[in-house]
């Protein structure tokens, strides 16, 4: 008779499963909002679809609830798990309501808008419009093909844009990713949405930060594998962090549309860049103006890069030049998807996040031994 298999070794886990039926039931109402069901549910945050009773539309609601460190009691108040876990708790919920805060001073149609924000019940809540499309990252998935140039020049324009308002109030994002992109879509064009341009949102300010730091951007110190820049690694006050951090971000974004693949981790290419250039693999493809911006939005050292939203977007746009027509080339974005609330703040609505983040910590310190011996050279 076979041996029993011997249990896996423990492991650490960074993103904790969620205690079961934590989620508020639909029927709840929470001031004039009344839950309708659960959107998603992340390690941070879960979001429901709420129909506001006032002006009798839906919206996403979403509830601080991390499962690291927090539970729902009996009595439906929301709680640090353990006395050691209070701290960390209270830290989040600060931080969480100054994400809200941030959200709701914004007004401009390619960041997340909040409608009104609250707190009740141990925990606290934002309100935000049930936004409708895919991101980034399954876009590009679904096309089949990398983007024409034409349509990353529109997508990059209004992305800088939407950036650069963050920047003018000292606010970095620092999770720029394809996972963190929302493509909209008007969903009575019909037909038509085939011919529609990119209509980007970025999602996910629970790492977004103003120069000056507090104890709870402890807890937002989020890293990318391929998406974060080497002065994000020095952690979330580090003072390299600036507009820069940002460009290399999306330009990693605009690698990986034209590469099909993320470019290398930025520690591991400071120890040895193996990043093969956009202005080879896009080759004959784009513009090479249009490539060159890329590279120079990915150099390892953040003084090398543009350093602000508009000298990039000057660098893209230096080369007004047509894409080389070739074949399965598409400016056509497919069907929009289901209505699906936006992964904003600390809140986490997909697996697929979740490993990307997971990956991305991992990926981090498989290098970190490596990096030491460049890192001298790296501060100086």
């Amino acid at each position: 008779m076979p041996s029993s298999p011997k249990p896996a070794p423990d492991r650490t886990v960074l993103m904790p499963r969620r205690d079961v039926d934590v989620e508020l039931r639909p029927g709840t109402r929470l001031q004039e909002y009344l839950i309708e069901g659960t959107v998603g549910a992340g390690g941070f945050s879960i979001v429901y679809r709420a129909r506001d009773t006032r002006l009798d539309r839906l919206v996403a609601l979403k509830e601080f609830l991390p499962a690291a460190f927090a539970l729902r009691g009996p009595d439906g108040v929301v709680q640090a798990r353990t006395p050691r876990h209070l701290q960390a708790f209270q830290l989040g919920l600060q931080s969480y309501l100054k994400e809200a805060r941030l959200l709701a001073s914004f007004d401009h149609p390619a960041l997340v808008r909040v409608f009104r924000f609250w707190a009740e019940g141990g925990t606290a809540y934002m309100v935000m419009p049930l936004y409708e499309g895919m991101t980034l990252k399954r876009w590009l998935i679904d096309l089949g093909a990398t983007p024409s140039e034409a349509w990353l020049r529109e997508f990059a324009d209004q992305t800088t844009q939407a950036l650069e308002v963050l920047h003018t109030q000292h606010i970095y994002h620092r999770d720029v990713a394809p996972d963190n992109i929302l493509l909209q879509y008007d969903r009575h064009a019909g037909p038509s949405f085939l011919e529609q341009k990119p209509r980007p949102m970025l999602l996910d300010f629970g790492a977004a930060r103003r120069v000056i730091g507090d104890a709870t951007q402890a807890l937002t110190a989020i890293l990318k594998s391929g998406y974060s820049p080497a002065e994000q690694y020095e952690g979330a006050e580090s003072k390299r962090q600036g507009a820069w951090t940002d460009v290399y971000a999306l330009s990693a974004v605009l690698y990986t549309a034209i590469a099909g693949r993320a470019p290398p981790s930025a520690i591991a290419r400071i120890v040895k860049d193996q990043m093969v250039p956009a202005t080879q693999i896009g080759a004959g493809r784009y513009a090479p103006g249009f490539l060159a911006a890329i590279d120079a939005g990915l150099a390892p050292r953040p003084e090398h890069r543009p350093q602000s939203m508009p000298a990039f977007r000057a660098a893209l746009a230096a080369s007004l030049v047509a894409a080389v027509p070739r074949a399965r080339t598409a400016d056509a974005a497919p069907a929009p998807v289901a209505a699906a609330a936006p992964a904003v703040g600390a809140g986490r609505t997909t697996p697929d996040h979740t490993r990307l983040v997971v990956g991305a910590i991992a990926a981090g310190l498989a290098v970190v031994l490596l990096a030491a011996a460049a890192w001298w050279a790296w501060r100086g």
